[in-house]
Parts: structure tokens; C-alpha cells; sequence
């Protein structure tokens, strides 16, 4: 589809907030020097995509300039063919929306969106996954201001569970007797301002972006509402959001200077319920902490309703690694530490949400390496093996096949990706094998027959057809394995690690004695506990006592949306609780440095 950019404001410019479908294509407002990717996919008129935030790797930004392309930058040359560049074709996360002087007609940019860009986004599940995405110009209100357009008529007979992640939104309507109705799982419509949270609290820290992403937020609930309502559900009377603290504060329209820069800071503690317009009133978890919010304190709540056995920790693997240990006595110990984007499948050359035609995970088969497709609920069911394949093999299954119709491949055999799930499970199978060490450097030549076969596709580098391109190893369904994602993996690995060990130690518990290790969100339900340990995420002492609990976040909400009451205890814990600043623990770079290598 072409995209026509014009100045906000200028001659031919649509009004502000506003989008006019013209013959040609697609008609938005931009602002002179705004981030290219921003005004596309900031906009709201364009399904969001889980963006690097410009870190120039994903490629999943890029559009094909008209007319008078811009020079070639290094970073593109890493990511197009010369052929592609030669098209025309550049990332938007590296351009700017041209001032006055750049125009050489009435519209500042010509754009050509790849067909992703418009189709709904890959892993979104629920009623609402396909329909469009109507954006109202309506100003959003930092939460307290004025009285919220909703207006309770005596049938309020819905609660709305929110977990409103970096990556994800994901909700449940429930019955007041705490029946589930309907819900839904969609990308975050402010991943275009990045996929981590630091480069959306780039954004938020000026008053304008911070609107727009609020808006974004607020508008696709009230999408939620709206539908619940229109087709006979019910009609929402009370909502709990549970969010990190960047996307709560994002999401009420208040200042985020504190989780800026450090001396990290919160501008408040959250335990409170928030009117704001066209929106039924909204319960905020505790916030504990600067990095720890409210996701994992009504995450929290629900493991404790659940009676777990103490004592256990609570682990969220987002882009933000949270940690909760709550011990026999009750005590609340907390830590956190920045992960990146790449455990949620964003990041990675080849990385993609989970999601039809998407690559999950990796096993030894005679031939060398195999690839395990994703599968839905329902096929999981009725399938007694997963659907794995070796090289040059097409995945038969109705989703793959379907998705990759959908998507107008031409290569057979071709996935769509690989989900966080599957690059762990690849370097484990790696790492077994010989054909990654320990470091995260590949083994060029090793001595076993069966890493020569693995490793058979290397490629060093000079040998790529991409420009800078370093080492990778070429896999099954024309997806590969580069140095740099191994590289940044490694990072994630010894982060996580390091703060686990740094919590219980600090709490003066043995690994040994920690009766449950409850991983949170779809990473913690997909990955292999066994692989989880040879890559040295988890001890061998808590392999066994990983327990896959799903979404707590959401199931936490709901229980916060339903009983209220529950609430006051849970402010008690947070309040009392031990926050761990991993920085200030005595020797934390050496035991970064020594985390640094798989399997430590």
C-alpha cells in the first residue's frame, strides 16, 4: 500500500489526529524531524508491528521510498540486498520526516508498506484480532483530570482483567461470579515506539509522545468495551489494569522523569482506582518498585490465592526480568533487571512472536537439525507428535500452511520465523551437541560427525551477501542463526541469572530450598526447563521445581477486578518488601562476567 506523508499543519495536510484514505493509498500527518517510524506507526491507521526501536536489526520497519530514495546508510546494507536498496527500500527507524525545505511536491513523503504492515499481527487471538483499527483525535487526560464519559446505568454486570505488557495486551471479561466470557491477546499498539521499555519511556518523556502512546492504550480498551457491550456480553462496570510501571504511568498520562535515569524514583505506589474518560474506573496494582510494578504484585496475588508452597519465586522473562521471592514467613524480596526485547521473539534477525508458520523449537534428527512449528491449542489436542522437519522440508500442518498462503509466500518451505522459545531451544541443541561453546562463539570445525552436520551451513564473514554481515549458521525453512543474536542472548542469560543468584543470596537461601520456581507468561508455559538449565538460566537445583503458571499478570488482574477486598493485603506485602539494587551487590561485574558463558 502507498503511504502519503504530509506536514502536520501544511498545505494539502489532513486536520491533526485525522486520516483520509485517498485512491492512492493511505493519508497521515507528520511532523518535521519526527521519527519516520514513529509517524507511520505511531499513527494508529496502521496495524502496529513489534519494532527494534531503532536499533536498524529487525528490519521490520522498512518501506520502499517512491521517489528520491535517501542514501544508503551502514545499517541498511546489513539488512537489504544491494537489489532491494537499489529499489528503493530503507529503514524507517533511520529517517526523519523531511522539513518544509525537502518537499519537491505537495506531500513530504511517498511510501510503500510491505504487506505486513496491513495484515493483523501474528500471534493476536480473540474476536477482535482481524477488525480495524478506528483512532479517535481525542486528547487523552492524565488520570484525576476531569470525569470520566463513562456512565454506570445499574446493568454493569462485566469485570475487565488488563495485562498490559511491552510486547502484549492481553484481557479477560469475566461474569461478577468470575465466569470468563471473552478474551483476547494482541501486540501492544505502541510497540512502533520500540520493543523495550527504555525506548518507549524515550518517547514518553516528551508530553506529546506520552499522549500518543496513552491514547493508543486507552483507545484499544475502549475498543474492548465497546465490543463486549455491542454484542451482548455485558457491560463493563469495573476494570484492573496490571502493568510494569512505565506502561501504568504511559497509560495514565503521568510523568515518567522518575524512571528516566537514575536515582530511579516512582511517582506513586499505585493501590488506586483512576477514572478516566469513556472508560468504566480503573484499579492500579501496588507498584513495589521503580522496575517492579504492577504485573508481578497482581501476579502475586494470584499464586498466593493459589496457596503455592513457600518458599517460591516468582520470575516474569519479559523485556524487563521481574523477580519476587516470597519466603515461609511471608517476607517479600524483589529484584529486577533489564532483558531486552529478545526473549519476547523481537530483536533477533529471524525472530518473530510465536504464532502460525512461526518456528518454536529445534531438535537432533539423523539428517542434523529439525524444526519443531508452532501449533495451536486446538491441534496440540488432536496431534500425538509435534510436526518437526528437517531441512528443506515443508511444514504440512493447516496453520502453517495457512499462514503461509496468508502471507503470500513464494518459497516453499519457508517459516516466518523464529519465537523466543526456538532460539533457546536451538542453542541448547547447540550447546549439546558441539557446535557452540560455552562463549557463544560457533565451533567452525568440530570433531563429532553429527556438530560437522549442524554446523555444515556457517557462513563466515565476507561470505554473506549482506554488507557487514558477520558469521551465522543457515537452518531449516530458510531462517539462520547470527552471531549477534547469540551474542545478545548470552547477555540475557547472564542478566537473568546474576539476579536470581544475586536474590537468594541476598535472602540467605539455597537453590536447594526453594520449593517453587514459578515461571510467568507464554515463555515460562513454552521453554524446556532442561534447556533452560544447560544454557545456565536456572541451577540444576531448580530444574525440577520450574512450574509453568502461566499468565499471572491476567489472572491476578481478574482476581483484583473481582474481589476487591484482597487488595489491602497485597498493599501490605508490597509495602514491606526488600527491593535488591543488583548494581550496588558486593562484585557484581565480575559476577556478570562470569555469567557471561552458557551453562555457568
Amino acid at each position: 500500500m502507498l503511504v502519503r506523508l504530509f506536514l502536520a499543519g501544511g498545505c494539502g495536510a489532513p486536520n491533526s489526529g485525522s486520516a483520509a484514505q485517498a485512491p492512492a493509498g493511505l493519508t497521515i500527518a507528520a511532523s518535521a524531524g519526527q521519527s519516520l517510524s514513529h509517524a507511520i506507526w505511531l499513527s494508529g491507521l496502521v496495524r502496529p508491528l513489534p519494532l527494534c526501536g531503532g536499533l536498524g536489526r529487525c528490519g521490520r520497519c522498512r518501506v520502499r521510498f517512491v521517489r528520491h530514495a535517501p542514501p544508503v546508510l551502514p545499517a541498511e546494507e546489513s539488512v537489504f540486498t544491494p537489489q532491494q536498496l537499489a529499489a528503493g527500500w530503507r529503514l524507517a527507524c533511520r529517517r526523519q520526516v523531511p522539513d518544509a525545505g525537502g518537499l519537491t511536491g505537495e506531500a513530504a513523503l511517498e511510501l510503500e508498506l510491505p504487506a505486513e504492515s496491513l495484515a493483523p499481527p501474528q500471534g493476536a487471538t480473540g474476536p477482535l484480532a482481524s477488525e480495524p483499527l478506528p483512532l479517535t483525535a481525542t486528547r487523552p487526560q492524565a488520570s484525576g483530570e476531569g470525569q470520566s464519559g463513562y456512565v454506570a446505568d445499574g446493568t454493569d454486570d462485566l469485570v475487565l482483567a488488563v495485562d498490559l505488557g511491552t510486547t502484549s495486551l492481553c484481557w479477560r471479561a469475566l461474569t461478577a461470579s468470575g465466569v470468563p466470557v471473552a478474551e483476547g491477546r494482541e501486540l501492544n499498539p505502541q510497540a512502533g515506539a520500540g520493543a523495550d521499555v527504555m525506548s518507549r519511556l524515550a518517547v514518553a518523556r516528551e508530553p506529546r509522545g506520552r499522549e500518543r502512546l496513552a491514547l493508543l492504550a486507552r483507545q484499544e480498551l475502549r475498543r474492548i468495551v465497546d465490543y463486549l457491550l455491542r454484542t451482548g456480553r455485558g457491560r463493563v462496570g469495573r476494570m484492573c489494569l496490571a502493568a510494569n510501571t512505565a506502561m501504568t504511568d504511559i497509560f495514565l498520562n503521568r510523568d515518567v522523569e522518575g524512571l528516566c535515569a537514575a536515582p530511579y524514583r516512582l511517582a506513586h505506589s499505585g493501590d488506586e482506582t483512576v477514572t478516566l474518560p469513556d472508560l468504566p474506573p480503573v484499579y492500579i496494582p501496588p507498584l513495589p518498585a521503580p522496575f517492579v510494578g504492577g504485573d508481578i504484585s497482581a501476579g502475586l496475588a494470584a499464586l498466593l490465592d493459589a496457596d503455592i508452597p513457600r518458599p517460591f519465586v516468582l520470575a516474569d522473562l519479559g523485556t524487563n526480568g521481574e523477580l519476587a521471592l516470597v519466603t515461609e514467613a511471608g517476607g517479600l524480596w524483589l529484584a529486577s533487571v533489564p532483558l531486552g526485547p529478545a526473549l519476547e521473539g523481537i530483536g533477533p534477525e529471524c525472530g518473530q512472536l510465536a504464532g502460525p508458520g512461526v518456528i518454536t523449537g529445534f531438535a537432533l534428527a539423523p539428517s542434523g537439525i529439525a524444526a519443531r512449528f508452532y501449533e495451536t491449542a486446538a491441534a496440540k489436542n488432536t496431534s500425538q507428535t509435534p510436526h518437526e522437519h528437517a531441512a528443506g522440508g515443508m511444514c504440512p500442518c493447516p496453520a502453517c500452511s495457512q499462514a503461509a498462503a496468508a502471507a503470500g509466500q513464494g518459497l516453499a518451505g519457508t517459516a516466518r520465523g523464529i519465537s523466543a522459545t526456538g532460539y533457546l531451544s536451538l542453542l541448547a541443541v547447540l550447546l549439546r551437541a558441539g557446535g557452540l561453546r560455552q562463549d557463544g562463539q560457533f565451533v567452525a570445525n568440530p570433531a563429532m560427525p553429527l556438530a560437522r552436520r549442524l554446523t555444515a551451513g556457517l557462513e563466515t564473514p565476507g561470505q554473506c551477501s549482506l554488507s557487514g554481515a558477520g558469521a551465522r549458521l543457515h537452518l531449516p525453512h530458510g531462517m539462520w542463526l547470527a552471531a549477534a543474536d547469540v551474542e545478545e542472548l548470552l547477555k540475557v542469560k547472564a542478566a537473568f541469572a546474576l539476579a536470581l543468584e544475586a536474590l537468594l543470596r541476598a535472602a540467605s537461601l539455597p537453590a536447594g530450598k526453594v520449593a517453587a520456581l514459578c515461571l510467568a507468561g507464554t515463555l515460562g508455559e513454552h521453554a524446556n526447563p532442561d534447556d533452560l538449565e544447560t544454557l545456565g538460566f536456572v541451577p540444576a537445583a531448580l530444574t525440577r521445581r520450574i512450574r509453568a503458571v502461566g499468565n499471572t499478570a491476567l489472572d491476578g488482574a481478574a482476581l483484583l477486578a473481582l474481589q476487591g477486598d484482597k487488595a489491602g493485603a497485597l498493599s501490605r506485602l508490597c509495602r514491606d518488601a526488600v527491593v535488591l539494587s543488583l548494581v550496588d551487590q558486593p562484585n557484581f561485574h565480575n559476577d556478570y562476567l562470569r555469567h557471561m558463558r552458557f551453562g555457568v
